[in-house]
């Protein structure tokens, strides 16, 4: 095993003092965001004690977005094929294909001008079906 400097060594340890300080960040937040659950949580209660509804939450929470793992055209394909052979018989906007596949509508619509022989577009704007071909 070799034998670090000393100028090495102190590199190493403020990286851990860096991740260090990351991770007690990440947990400080979780702990709030708990925290703001507890409070809703509470006046809910309170509300449903006293027979009054609370006029506005003390601490709104704030939602966050969830993301989706990112998916090739390759691997989406035969996602929107199944889709389109199980719902589309009268046609499926790129909205109906998203919610059937579980990925975003902005994501379906640029799958669909990048293959544009995977499905038959009938229509225009935002009342384009997409049917197979």
């Amino acid at each position: 095993m070799s034998t670090l400097t000393a100028s090495e060594q102190i590199e190493q340890l403020e990286r851990q003092i860096q991740d260090l300080k990351k991770q007690a960040l990440v947990e400080l937040r979780e702990k709030l965001a708990e925290a703001r659950k507890a409070v809703v949580d509470l006046e809910k209660e309170l509300a449903q004690l006293t027979g009054k509804q609370a006029d506005e939450p003390a601490v709104a929470l704030a939602t966050r977005r969830t993301r989706r793992a990112s998916i090739t055209d390759e691997d989406l394909k035969p996602l929107v094929l199944k889709a389109m052979a199980q719902f589309g018989m009268n046609g499926l906007n790129a909205k109906d294909i998203a919610a059937r596949v579980g990925q975003d509508p902005l994501r379906i619509r640029k799958f669909i001008a990048n293959n544009p022989t995977a499905l038959k577009r009938q229509g225009s704007g935002p009342g384009t079906r997409f049917f197979l071909p």
